[in-house]
């Protein structure tokens, strides 16, 4: 009895450890610094985002000049609130929240150093509004340009046991920022606003969850309101495949003598080379 006693014991204070270290680790990569009742916001240490971010995103350089931007910015971005019906969008952060964002991005834009910000923010469910919630998260970039929201979550069902408290709704686990497949997104400001697409993957990845404000070379040409449905998106012709009924059109005119052996020739290698 007192063997499993101490093996107990000993079991305890090696998870205790474990679990003190890993909330430290966590800890020490995004800090709280302002919240609300349902509002978070966090500070999120450099090589915390930098890992993380998509490669071209991750390698901004940080500047807080259009942190102000921010409110006006997330007015913008609705979501897509049914699965059946495509044109079926509402705003996603409430009309309510805003000014609490905006007083939020009036104080940090002063810091001297700027950093990249986590926004956590939740909505009670209307039948249970003690135990269920809806939670976005996203992560806030400032540039000397413009901004880059990052969203992590997006209106996720979370339902608790008992009634829920602060620190229940804000449990984060970092991870990759990866591309969104499907229609999360949708933004009314046309003018300076872009979903954001990579162009240095393999195939262009479309990320329906990162959100491009004003920076440059960023934002694709033409840009993207919200992601594509699978008949818009155009498939890109294979230069090759069109290369023999060149050469058969070639030798067509030839024939027909409309060209010389010569321009014949010059214009076979040509097509040759594009093959």
């Amino acid at each position: 009895m007192n063997s499993l006693t101490a093996s107990s014991k000993k079991s305890f204070v090696l998870i205790l450890i474990f679990f003190i270290f890993g909330c430290s680790s966590f800890s020490s990569k995004i800090k709280l610094i302002d919240s609300s009742a349902s509002l978070a916001f966090f500070e999120v240490e450099e090589e915390e985002w930098r890992k993380i971010f998509p490669t071209e995103i991750s390698k901004l350089n940080i500047n807080s000049k259009n942190l102000a931007e921010l409110p006006r910015v997330l007015k913008s971005i609705q979501y897509k609130r049914g699965v059946l019906a495509y044109e079926d969008w509402d705003v996603l952060i409430p009309e309510s929240y805003l000014p609490e964002i905006q007083k939020f991005a009036e104080k940090i834009v002063t810091n001297k150093e700027p950093k990249v910000y986590l926004c956590i923010f939740k909505l009670d469910d209307i039948l249970s509004p003690n135990v269920k919630i809806l939670k976005t998260s996203f992560y806030i970039l400032s540039t000397e340009d413009g901004l880059v929201l990052l969203f992590h979550e997006i209106n996720t069902n979370i339902s608790f046991q008992t009634q829920y408290s602060f620190e229940d709704w804000v449990i984060f686990h970092p991870s990759l920022i990866k591309p969104i497949y499907r229609p999360e997104l949708w933004l009314r400001d046309k003018q300076q606003m872009s979903l954001y697409k990579d162009k240095v993957a393999v195939k262009n990845a479309i990320y329906g969850n990162v959100v491009v404000y004003q920076i440059p070379e960023l934002i694709p040409n033409p840009p993207l309101y919200r992601y594509p449905k699978e008949e818009e998106i155009i498939a890109p012709v294979e230069q090759w495949k069109s290369v023999p009924e060149k050469l058969k059109a070639l030798e067509e005119m030839r024939k027909n003598k409309l060209i010389t052996d010569e321009e014949y020739n010059s214009k076979k290698t040509e097509l040759l080379k594009e093959f």
